[in-house]
Order: structure tokens, then sequence, then C-alpha cells
């Protein structure tokens, strides 16, 4: 194997010659340079376990120092010193910062912002919305509102099969009054002459006792009597008033009637005389038991002592009732109502009332599908059809038959109007979507953009508070009005309304110098505003000073806002918010 060229610049003293040589070693170097050939043979593969130790530093230092020399070299020094920073400043930070913010904030900013925000608000707000929006919407929303509901809302093809609870009244009902009923009081004598109202207390007293007996003994639902009242004694008609008619105290007969009611098993109640007969059946018979009872007049004589005082001694008189001769009959007195039910079976353009709904409708508490008022079944199934169904023209005409405003949003968006020409859903329920005046459709409908709207539409009439409030686009104060300025159009339901100008420009734009004439007003010093406020101190970060809650000149710095910590003194604010500042104080920066 050949071994690599040995290139040598070596001073050689040996006892034959003594020179400076270069040597291209390439054959045996001679015995006189015995040094040269361990040298040339290059380092030994296995390393000395017992290396030199020099006893003395080098007599020939580096001629090359190093051009970085630590000050206050490691007693250990790193083998391998970094060649970059560390990536992780220290965690103690100085207790002073710097006066000189960076002009470049970090790419992270803090998950704590400050809790005093400035007083002036961003002229570039971020084009990302926060998720959690800001108790004062923007004074600029969205342009796009929903245009307009559904012209053909979706109607079920069929109803639930599991109707609710029963309904507290089925309808339709019929009332019946049934006549000339007879009761004979046999060998009796009244005490009329002692009691004045007695014939009224008798009635009564017979109303209680019938009522009470017979209702129970009716067993098919919607049936019950309603009322009882006499009609003649002993021959002679009575009126509603049976005391002031001079009558006999010695009692043969009494007739009287009874009001009925009846629910209809079917919805037109062209069952009705079946239905009314059957109960004047029952009534008869069950009315001829209850009287010829012992019962009924001891019921009555008790009645009259209990409810109106009538001492037991005076009704000795009265010794036995029974059932007399008479053939009551009866009339239909009223038929109430046939409801209205949405006519979804047929043309399906409104409600009517003709007694055929389905039986789930009746099974169904009223108000969801059977109306007393044809206005509320449309109201509810054909609001997208009301003027049909109601069957109301000109709806879309005021009370004094002007034309009411609707919202444009078929148009250009803006704002109302009372050209008549509304879409067809709109004239069909003018209550849901038209006003009588701009200013209530404008309210309702594009709150959002009043200015714009009451003014698209040329109003004269629509008049604001005539308070100020702050412009924060021109950064000046403005009067709730609409007209030329200082009208800065009508204030939105967030702004804050001042009674003056001055009172605007010191309590929100204390910063903007010249503010009230720069908003039109003339400036008259303190405000009421000054009334309103403390007196103490509080940071004003834009200048690292600490201002005092007050309107007027410096030290004031106007009304702090809610959100400010006060505190009593300007020593004590310093020291509390802005310590690092050496020169903090009220008249500062």
């Amino acid at each position: 194997m050949k071994r690599p060229l040995n290139v040598l610049s070596v001073f050689c003293s040996v006892p034959s010659q003594s020179c400076g040589i270069q040597m291209f070693l390439l054959s045996p170097i001679p015995s006189s340079c015995s040094f040269l050939q361990a040298y040339a043979q290059g380092p030994s593969d296995p390393p000395s376990l017992a290396p030199s130790k020099s006893s003395a530093p080098s007599d020939a230092p580096s001629e090359v120092p190093s051009l970085k020399p630590s000050a206050a070299p490691s007693d250990e020094p790193s083998l391998k010193p970094s060649a970059e920073p560390s990536l992780l400043p220290s965690l103690a930070p100085s207790d002073a910062p710097s006066l000189t913010p960076s002009a470049e904030p970090s790419l992270e900013p803090s998950l704590k912002p400050s809790a005093s925000p400035s007083d002036v608000p961003s002229l570039q707000p971020t084009d990302v919305p926060s998720l959690t929006p800001s108790a004062q919407p923007s004074d600029a929303p969205s342009d796009l509102p929903s245009v307009s509901p559904s012209m053909a809302p979706s109607v079920s093809a069929a109803p639930s099969s599991t109707p609710s609870a029963p309904p507290t009244r089925p309808e339709p009902q019929i009332e019946i009054d049934f006549t000339g009923f007879c009761l004979n009081f046999v060998n009796s004598t009244l005490p009329v002459a002692t009691y004045t109202n007695f014939y009224t207390f008798l009635g009564d007293a017979m109303e209680t006792e019938i009522i009470n007996y017979l209702n129970p003994k009716l067993t098919t639902p919607g049936q019950r009597i309603l009322s009882l009242a006499i009609t003649e004694i002993d021959g002679n008609a009575v009126g509603r008033r049976l005391e002031e008619r001079k009558l006999a105290d010695s009692l043969t007969e009494v007739k009287y009637d009874l009001t009925f009611e009846q629910f209809c098993t079917r919805g037109n109640c062209d069952d009705a005389t079946q239905l009314t007969q059957a109960a004047l059946d029952f009534l008869i018979t069950n009315v001829a038991t209850l009287v010829n009872s012992t019962a009924f007049l001891e019921a009555l004589k008790n009645d009259l002592v209990t409810n109106h005082n009538i001492d037991l001694a005076d009704l000795n008189g009265m010794e036995k009732t029974q059932s007399g001769g008479c053939t009551p009959t009866f009339v239909v007195n009223s038929i109430f109502p046939m409801m209205y039910y949405p006519d979804w079976a047929g043309a399906n353009t409104g409600c009517i009332a003709d007694g055929n709904e389905d039986e789930y409708m009746r099974l169904n508490p009223e108000g969801y599908y059977l109306f007393d008022k044809l206005v509320d079944c449309c109201s509810r199934h054909y609001s997208w059809n009301y003027n049909e169904c109601a069957g109301i023209d000109n709806a879309a005409l005021g009370p004094d038959g002007e034309a009411l405003y609707y919202p444009d949003w078929e148009g250009e968006n803006k704002s109302c109007k009372n050209d008549g020409g509304q879409p067809e859903y709109m004239s069909n329920n003018p209550t849901a979507w038209m006003f009588e005046t701009l200013e209530a459709c404008c309210t309702a409908r594009y709150s959002w953009n009043m200015n714009d709207c009451v003014g698209a539409a040329g109003a004269t009439t629509v008049t604001g508070s005539n308070k100020w409030y702050p412009n924060w686009e021109d950064f000046v104060c403005v009067q709730d009005c609409v007209g030329d300025s200082p009208c800065g159009g009508l204030a939105e339901s967030w702004d804050p309304l001042y009674d003056t100008v001055n009172t605007c420009c010191d309590t929100k734009l204390n910063w903007v110098t010249e503010c009230v004439t720069k908003s039109g007003g003339t400036s008259t010093g303190a405000t009421a505003a000054a009334a309103t406020t403390s007196g103490k101190w509080y940071v004003d970060y834009d200048t690292d000073t600490c201002k005092q809650d007050c309107v007027g000149s410096a030290p004031c710095g106007g009304a702090a806002e809610s959100w400010e910590v006060l505190y009593d003194t300007v020593s004590a604010c310093c020291q509390g918010k802005l310590w690092w500042v050496e020169s903090c104080g009220p008249y500062a920066g």
C-alpha cells in the first residue's frame, strides 16, 4: 500500500547539514532526522493512554488572538457555545416598561385586553366581526333583509290523528225553552201576608231543588238545565217581581218553565228536534217523580228557612205537592254558534261555518280549529289570504280612506311607500304588513336605516327630540332632527342623547378641539353634565396622564365613562395606573 505524499516545511539541524528544506517524501527519511520519521508516519492508530502534559505554557502563543475575548471567562466554559441566541426571553422582565413601545406589535395579542378602552374608536374596524357582538350595534347594519315572507305557506294535509284532551264546550250547541210544567200545592196556605217577597223566595227554592235533582241524572254530555222561572200562580200571569202582585195566600197551582242546554251530535244540528223531544220525555218523567215525593216538600221548606229566613212554623200550611195535569211544550230558542273552521277540504281560500267540520275539529279545544268569529279563524289559518277570507274590501286603506304605507322590499328597499303597489299578500293581511303613517312603517321595517327611510319618502312631518348625540364618523355632535345642519337625522335607539351640544361634546368628544364650534353650537363653558361628575381622577391612556372627572378646562378631562376606575387624588391615580411614568400628573403630555 502506498503511503500518502508527505509535504513538510521544516528546519532540520543534523551534524552533516543545517538547512531549511521542503521535501517531497517519496523515499525513506534519513535516520539523522528521526523525529521527522515519526512525524511523517502520522498519528498512531491507538492514541496514547497517558498523553503528555506541558509543564509550562508555550513560548510561542498564537499570533491571531480571539476577536471576542470573554470579559469573565467561565471556569468551565462550554465546549459548544450557541451560535444563536435563545428564542425564549427572560421570565423576569424589567419592572419599568419602555417609554418608547415597539412600532411593530406582537402577532399574538394579549388574551386579556385593557380594562380601560380608548375613548377614540378605530376608523378602520376589523374585517372579521366578533363572535360576541357589542351591546351597541353598528351604525350601518345589513342592507339586505329578507325580501318577503312566503306567499304560499304550507298547510298540513293530515291533521294529527291523536287530538288533544276533550274540549270544555263542544260545538255547535242548542238552547231549548220547555214551557208549561205544573206543580200543585194540595190543601196549602202560604204566609204571603207575613212575607211580602214569599213568592220570589218560593221560585228560588223550586229552581234550586228541581235543578239540583235533575242535572245529576242527565247522562248525555252537554245536557243541563240552566234556569227555572215561575210564569203563573192560580191562573194569574206573573212578572219577574212576584211580590208586587196581590196574590191569594191559598195556593193551588204553580206553572213554570225550564231552560235547557243540549249539544248537537251532528255539526249542522239537523238532529235538534229529535234531541229536544228525548229531553222533554226525560224531564216529564223525572219532574213528576220528584214533586210527588214528600222529600221534595221538606226540601222546599228547608230551603225557605235556611236561605230566606222564613220561620218554619209559618210553613205549616204547606201540606203536599204533586205533579199537575199540564202538557209541557218546547221551543228551540237558539242554535249557537255554528263555528267557523278552515275550509281545507273545499276551496281552501277561507273559513266557513256550515256545521260540517270534521270530527277531529270538534274534539279539539275551541280556538284552534273552531272560532266564534270569522276574523279570528282567518287570522290563524288564512293570514296569507286574509282579505278574501274575511270578506274585506279596500283593506289597504286607512280609517280616512288614505292609502297605507308598506315596506318597499321588492323595489329599492330603502323606505316605505303608499302608492298602492304593495304585493297581494300585504293587501290580504294589512294588519301585519301595512301602516297608517310613514314613521310607523319605517320604525317597524327600517329601524336600522331610519334616516334614509323617512328622507327617501320625502317626509316633512317626522321630527326628533332635538337633543344632541355624537357622530362618530365626523367626531362632532349633531342634533336629533331631520333637516339642515346641525340636524344629523333621527337618532338611533342606541345613540346617547344630551340636552345641549356642550354636554355632548364634553361627555363623548372631550379630546376634540373646538368640538362645540365644529358641531354648530356656541361654547358656554361648563354644562349641566358637571352636576353628574364626581371630581375624582381617572387615567387618560392617550396622554399617559390622570384627568379629573369634571367638565371644563384642565385638569378636567370630561365626564368619566362607566368603566373608568376612579381615584380620590391625582397621586393615587398615577401610582395605581401609571407608576412607570415619571411625569404623570394632570398637565403632563
